[in-house]
């Protein structure tokens, strides 16, 4: 049996902060929670520069990352700089992407 706990790391959306996640119960035996707060961005920095700062948060291989609306968007950049179990995106709208044809 794998004793190893599963480290879960949280990023909120731009209009919220930690509290959003703080009723998320989880047994600690199984289990350890994250919650990465925003880094203020630096001029001109791209968002892959971003999401490579913000992923230097995430300390543990094969973690899950957990983003929530903007923070979702940010989770799925920072996901290209690091080795996840599992990437979770909720409540994302991507009302300006453009698709290939």
């Amino acid at each position: 049996m794998n004793n190893k706990k599963t480290h879960i790391y949280f990023v909120p959306g731009l209009a919220a902060d930690k509290e959003i996640f703080e009723n998320i119960s989880l047994p600690e035996s199984l289990y350890t929670l994250h919650i990465i707060s925003w880094l203020i961005p630096s001029k001109k920095e791209t968002m892959a520069q971003y999401a490579k700062r913000m992923a230097a948060f995430v300390t543990e291989k094969n973690a899950v990352l957990v983003g929530v609306s903007f923070g979702g968007v940010v989770a799925q950049e920072m996901s290209s700089f690091l080795k996840l179990k599992k990437l979770i995106i909720i409540s994302v709208s991507y009302t300006h992407l453009t698709l290939p044809t």
